[in-house]
């Protein structure tokens, strides 16, 4: 008995030192260490490139500069994992992974239960076909690991043009970046799969004008890559046609005529097998709508953002979006410094050698204005979407260094990485173990709650509103492919289709649960959207096959009939 005691005393002695150690993480004194130790490793990094910028790398001495690189990374970011939602997009990735596993038609609802982005989720969603925990925490290291991918393909690029040890300090100023990323950034979201495929993409390119390349096999790989880039994010179609319209262009320099064949052929199959899919099904309008014309009205039109167009470009919103922000503007001011200073202090040596760096200097200029583009275009000021300019810039810089005299990358390398330190004592500043005190926070407890008790893990559960993270502790399938509803508050020409999807999901699926989460104090944007009682068709559907049972906090719950009521219309 004693023994047990003993035991269990040991046991809680240890839990209790645990739970210090992780309170220990967020205290001022172990971000001073980790301050110190980025330091010193940045002045070792830039030490050893003053003192021989030219001097040779060997392939094993990058790989291990890069390993160390990446485990530094990753021992920054691990104490700081995180199982909450920081913001809402994460949920609507994780509850399109809960239903995909649920459904039986898994190809169907991987590519309508997605938000039109079945190669954001498919990461988590591999992730969980592997024995990971469908949580936010996952999704964070899964994140983690498509950043990874990037760091090495960024590195792939530099170094083609910058050497090895020019490469080393660029990719290591954004791993510094990444090692204390804030909260947002750190999120799963849609632009950390767009990146790494973005990137992957551009490597390629790079790849085939320096000949490291020749098969038509990896033509049409490529190809593949860039065709589905619109379907990890829409604003990735812009930077994915250029790299494939530069690759074309080389291609045809060379009179490379089958592997043109092959990349083009590469780039049609992915959206050619999606139309058919639908074509099969006699769905092919539902593939338009809600893959092209749904964001081609997000993305050009003032319905989901009212901002004007001219506006959503202008250099006032520039400066205060993506240059004024705690959380990433100071290592973007110093990017877009070098990148606006660069071309000016090192303008003989460009020029000089604009013939031969013709086509990289024009395609680099052009791929950072245009993730410039998809970072502006939407006129929503989202954060997550200023990842985006980070790997271009870089790029670009690389490539203008490795034309700039010594004196001139020596000092644009310190200034680089002054800039990641300084980002990276912000950046530590904020890192903080909780969210501020939100009272929605409640109103989910006692909502997920109700769920819970009253469904099995296997029943679905529509929510009505844009809060997505209750299916997501919860850990119930969406009955309705679209885990946000805000939708039908738009002035859209789509509104009818997406009605006519609601019924058929709702008739298919028959959600145990209908849960009216549309409140201006508890739904995001719940101030501006419309309750389901203000759509006649879902409130028609809703009055004939639910009952009212209880409200909570303001939120309406509903149960299924066991079978319709009369209906109410006339």
């Amino acid at each position: 008995m004693v023994k047990e005691v003993a035991t269990v005393l040991i046991l809680f002695h240890k839990l209790n030192l645990t739970i210090l150690c992780i309170l220990m993480i967020y205290t001022f004194y172990f971000k001073l260490f980790l301050f110190v130790a980025f330091l010193l490793l940045t002045l070792w990094g830039y030490r050893a490139y003053f003192k021989n910028p030219d001097g040779t790398v060997s392939a094993k001495q990058a790989a291990v500069a890069i390993a160390a690189m990446l485990l530094v990374v990753w021992a920054a970011r691990l104490p700081f994992l995180r199982d909450r939602e920081y913001d809402i997009d994460t949920s609507t990735w994780l509850s399109a992974v809960i239903a995909i596993n649920h459904y039986p038609d898994k190809l169907w609802t991987l590519l309508n239960y997605t938000d039109a982005r079945p190669l954001t989720v498919f990461p988590l969603l591999a992730g969980s076909w592997a024995g990971m925990p469908v949580s936010y925490a996952s999704a964070e290291l899964i994140g983690l690991v498509l950043w990874t991918g990037t760091l090495l393909l960024l590195y792939q690029v530099c170094q083609l043009f910058a050497g090895k040890r020019l490469s080393l300090i660029l990719t290591w100023s954004l791993g510094l970046f990444l090692g204390t990323i804030c909260h947002i950034f750190a999120a799963y979201n849609s632009e950390h799969n767009s990146i790494l495929m973005v990137t992957a993409g551009v490597a390629l390119f790079f790849l085939y004008i320096f000949q490291r390349w020749t098969s038509p096999v990896i033509a049409a790989a490529t190809g593949l890559l860039l065709g589905s880039l619109i379907y990890a994010k829409f604003q990735n179609a812009p930077m994915g046609l250029l790299t494939g319209a530069f690759l074309l262009f080389a291609m045809a320099q060379r009179k490379d005529w089958r592997n043109m064949a092959a990349l083009l052929a590469g780039c049609l199959f992915p959206t050619v097998f999606v139309n058919v899919f639908y074509a099969l099904r006699g769905k092919l309008d539902v593939f338009w709508n809600n893959y092209f014309w749904n964001y081609f009205y997000y993305s050009f039109t003032t319905q989901f953002s009212p901002m004007p167009m001219a506006e959503r470009f202008s250099p006032g919103r520039v400066v205060r979006f993506v240059f004024y922000a705690t959380s990433s503007g100071i290592y973007v001011l110093t990017l877009f410094a070098l990148a606006a200073v660069l071309p000016v202090v090192s303008f003989r040596q460009w020029v000089s050698g604009f013939r031969t760096n013709r086509m990289p200097l024009i395609f680099t200029v052009l791929l950072m204005l245009l993730s410039m583009y998809a970072v502006l275009q939407s006129g929503n000021n989202f954060e997550h979407y200023k990842l985006f300019v980070f790997v271009p810039v870089l790029i670009f810089i690389a490539l203008m260094l490795s034309m700039s005299t010594l004196a001139v990358r020596r000092y644009a390398v310190g200034f680089l990485l002054l800039g990641g330190l300084l980002q990276t004592a912000v950046s530590l500043k904020y890192l903080d173990r909780d969210l501020a005190y939100d009272k929605r926070t409640d109103t989910d407890r006692k909502v997920v709650g109700h769920i819970v008790r009253n469904s099995r893990p296997s029943d679905p559960v529509v929510v009505w509103g844009w809060r997505d993270g209750l299916l997501v502790t919860s850990q119930r399938p969406m009955g309705y492919r679209d885990v946000h509803t805000f939708h039908f508050s738009m002035k859209s020409p789509l509104i009818p289709n997406w009605t006519r999807d609601f019924v058929e999901d709702m008739e298919e699926n028959k959600p145990k649960i209908f849960v009216e989460a549309m409140l201006p104090e508890y739904s995001e944007k719940g101030d501006i959207f419309l309750p389901h009682d203000r759509v006649p068709v879902v409130r028609e559907y809703v009055q004939r096959h639910y009952q009212f049972v209880r409200e909570l906090d303001g939120v309406r719950i509903f149960h299924r009939r066991a079978t319709p009521a009369l209906s109410l219309a006339r």
